[in-house]
């Protein structure tokens, strides 16, 4: 694990990166053969079993992949194959449960990017590294999450294999976690929301031991992505997600010039 510092650094960069959260201007799902207003090329769904997008394209659109003008029709693997418009403009196909044919368009041109300072953070504080328990659940369990941008009351189903226990000031607590790829992530809220942190919610990696034990690094809590650009459609912390204390620690807010 990198240094808390270096980590920081890691953060600033890839948010103003070519495909960071910042320049996010579009994030849409692709339901069938679609034209995007602004966007070249024609764009569909891979298949209905496989996530991804297929890419219709002639020379004339000016599209490029590798380098290489795109002439034809291709497949856009999920979080693999960057689209590249221009210089600061680029796109790749995506996906989160419940949209599995998702077109995300960057652009480093945009006010976000060019006016981004920094991300806010408490000191590190040595207390907010909490070991606890990981509570292994059914294979192939799922946790119902709503998210930020969906119709109130609905709910999408994210991979989540068990929950995470632990104890603050002698109580405990139980959170759960959904599945990013290797990863466990928590989305978690306390009473800095809105008030010192962002409204929504904050994220923490959750580190699972050999043993079943588990290492929650709250110096580490980072912004969910809506917190840089309002095109993304983040989860939601369930009300046993949201602790009833102040967690000093981990980023705060996004701050622009």
């Amino acid at each position: 694990m990198m240094p808390l510092e270096e980590w920081r650094a890691y953060r600033h960069q890839s948010v103003i990166g070519p495909q960071g959260d910042l320049a996010l201007i579009l994030l849409q799902n692709i339901q069938g053969p679609a034209r995007i207003d602004g966007i070249p090329g024609l764009w569909a769904p891979r298949t209905s079993a496989n996530s991804g997008l297929q890419l219709t394209a002639s020379i004339s659109d000016g599209i490029a992949i590798d380098g290489r003008p795109v002439e034809g029709t291709i497949t856009l693997e999920t979080d693999v194959t960057v689209v590249q418009f221009s210089e600061t403009r680029s796109a790749m196909a995506t996906e989160q449960p419940g949209s599995e044919h998702l077109l995300a368009v960057w652009d480093t041109r945009i006010d976000a990017v060019q006016s981004f300072e920094s991300i806010s953070a408490y000191p590190y504080d040595p207390a907010w590294v909490i070991e606890g328990t990981y509570v292994a659940g059914e294979q192939g369990q799922t946790a119902s999450f709503a998210h930020i941008a969906d119709q109130e009351g609905s709910l999408r189903h994210h991979q989540s294999p068990g929950d995470i226990q632990f104890e603050v000031a002698g109580v405990s607590y139980r959170m759960t976690p959904f599945a990013s790829g290797e990863s466990l992530i928590i989305i978690f809220g306390d009473l800095t929301n809105g008030q010192e942190t962002y409204g929504l919610g904050r994220m923490v990696l959750v580190t699972v031991n050999s043993d079943g034990s588990v290492v929650l690094d709250f110096n580490r809590a980072f912004l969910p992505s809506c917190a840089f650009s309002h095109h993304f459609n983040c989860p939601i912390p369930p009300r046993h997600n949201r602790l009833p204390f102040e967690v000093k620690a981990g980023e705060k807010q996004v701050v622009h010039r």
